[in-house]
């Protein structure tokens, strides 16, 4: 069998440029006619272009692709397929980690407008906090590692407000998760790591409505309720970010507070 370009494309189901870029990258190498300029694929490109959208499918590269039909031996492919079968592994980990923050998130969203103002003790998990800004500005000396590990694992964390002092209007915005995600990613200890300890917690939810409205003052209903309950606050407040959210009267940004109890 012998294929123009254009027959190729609709046999495979692949555009002009996806064929070019499978030659330019030598997967494929077409016959050239040197009279007219027109590329020709025998059934031996056919079979190659197969293995190389197979390959691709598996989660190879398109580097990896190369070598594996340029100069791969059976232990090499083995070896290869093996490791990637490893890698499969920890995205399902990883997947199964963001479907539980998924649902933790959906169902924290639903509660947020109808508990505004309800207080209630529970049993607070605890944080592993990335602090990025303080107040309203980014926060000096955070490095690129930082950063760089916060937009690794959005998918597995959300926005945290922190009060390191309960008394004080100093705040610190960042990601955080709780500490069986962190141990779930396997991700280091670091310097730049906040660890926010579990305890019994007094929560409440809060709407911080429009933008610049976070400060200290936004929690002065769950200070005023420890007191009337003779309740004794450990020294902080956090708070997840929920949700942000349009309504008819206005946006929204629903947190959930906590404060850890003594």
């Amino acid at each position: 069998m012998r294929c123009t370009q254009k027959e190729m494309r609709e046999k495979l189901g692949i555009s002009r440029d996806t064929l070019r870029f499978y030659e330019q990258k030598g997967i494929i190498e077409p016959e050239v006619d040197p009279q007219n300029g027109y590329r020709y694929y025998d059934d031996w490109q056919v079979n190659l272009l197969w293995d190389c959208k197979q390959y691709q499918a598996m989660g190879f590269s398109l580097a990896e692709v190369l070598e594996i039909l340029k100069s791969d031996t059976m232990d090499d492919l083995c070896a290869r397929v093996e490791r990637r079968s490893e890698e499969v592994v920890d995205e399902i980990r990883r997947k199964e980690l963001e479907l539980t923050c998924l649902r933790t998130r959906a169902a924290e969203m639903r509660r947020a407008e109808r508990s505004l103002g309800l207080f209630e003790l529970i049993d607070f998990a605890g944080r592993v906090y990335v602090p990025i800004r303080e107040d309203h500005g980014f926060r000096e000396g955070v490095g690129a590692e930082a950063v760089a590990f916060s937009n690794a694992h959005f998918s597995v964390s959300e926005p945290l407000l922190w009060f390191p002092e309960a008394g004080r209007d100093h705040f610190f915005w960042g990601y955080a998760c709780t500490p069986a995600t962190y141990r779930a990613l396997g991700a280091p200890e670091a310097e730049w790591i906040v660890r926010i300890e579990a305890a019994t917690a007094l929560s409440t939810w809060v709407d911080a409505g429009e933008r610049w409205n976070v400060g200290l003052s936004l929690f002065e209903g769950l200070l005023d309720e420890a007191r009337s309950r003779g309740l004794v606050p450990r020294h902080e407040i956090c708070a997840d970010l929920v949700a942000r959210a349009h309504g008819a009267d206005g946006y929204h940004r629903y947190l959930h507070a906590y404060l850890p109890l003594v």
